[in-house]
């Protein structure tokens, strides 16, 4: 997909996704085969195998040099290193980001910058993905219930620090499965927060990327506004439409059209959705970001 021309991402899909262009290739880091030699990542970690190629980078299987345990990184694409700016704001968040401590994130252990290469080192984890967990339809209303109040919980945990995530989107929800009292129930962990900061530089702005698949893009991100916690619960929003409708609130047939459903069209109530529920899941969905409610 691409705005006025210009690709939005360097995504490198597998043939059975070609078609599919509302998927950004941003996966998460669950857990291939371990290599037997590594690239050196800065002194303290190497880096093993690709799992994951998308917008802002690729994700490495890796591991620490020092007692070889299994983390997985994100390296930033190279046109984050090439602003002076951007590195300074990516080195100044580091401890900002590795405080941020909820059961459903993954945890943040490490930002490495090491000449023009950015990287962020966080959890290796087993899972699956919510929009491969989706389009196999196991999840029933209550446990998709469940995914998004932990989500919320998580995102309201990255707000509270202050940080933006601006990619909230299934592909970014890591889901296992624990046992209850009342049999399995899905466990969901967000990801790949606290890269936006660094993606908002006019460096990178003005190659008319935006930061986020465009199906979840807030409206005041279409507009050219500034980003805040709102554009987070929007896209949640979305991901609550998507999950508990079985469709987007919006779709169009190429970019432009999207872009201005977001900005003008009012969302279509699902017939089978609850007046409660209808209440919070529009609330997100508003077009005025003050009308919207926090992730808490």
């Amino acid at each position: 997909t691409a705005v006025d021309g210009e690709p939005l991402d360097d995504a490198e899909p597998s043939a059975d996704k070609a078609n599919d262009p509302s998927r950004l290739e941003t996966l998460p880091p669950t857990s291939p085969p371990r290599a037997e030699s590594g690239t050196p990542l800065g002194s303290r970690y190497l880096l093993d195998t690709v799992i994951g190629t998308g917008a802002t980078g690729r994700v490495w299987q890796g591991r620490r040099r020092a007692d070889g345990s299994p983390v997985a990184v994100k390296v930033l694409r190279p046109e984050f290193g090439e602003d002076p700016a951007v590195v300074q704001r990516f080195l100044r968040e580091s401890a900002t980001l590795r405080a941020i401590r909820h059961p459903h994130l993954v945890q943040i252990h490490d930002l490495v910058a090491e000449g023009d290469t950015l990287a962020i080192v966080m959890d290796l984890v087993d899972g699956e993905d919510l929009r491969q967990l989706a389009s196999r339809a196991v999840l029933s209303g209550s446990a998709a219930l469940t995914v998004l109040s932990q989500v919320a919980a998580g995102l309201a945990a990255v707000h509270a620090a202050g940080v933006v995530h601006r990619d909230v989107k299934p592909e970014n929800v890591l889901v296992a499965w624990e046992q209850g009292a009342e049999g399995e129930r899905p466990y969901a962990r967000l990801t790949d927060f606290g890269l936006a900061r660094a993606a908002d530089s006019p460096a990178l702005t003005q190659t008319s990327q935006l930061v986020g698949t465009l199906a979840y893009v807030a409206p005041e991100l279409v507009a050219g506004r500034a980003a805040d916690t709102p554009v987070d619960v929007y896209a949640l929003g979305v991901m609550a439409y998507e999950l508990l409708a079985g469709e987007r609130p919006f779709d169009a047939p190429h970019t432009a059209a999207l872009l201005r459903a977001h900005v003008e069209m009012e969302p279509r109530r699902p017939p089978a959705m609850s007046s409660e529920l209808w209440g919070l899941v529009s609330r997100c969905l508003a077009k005025d970001p003050s009308r919207r409610p926090t992730a808490d």
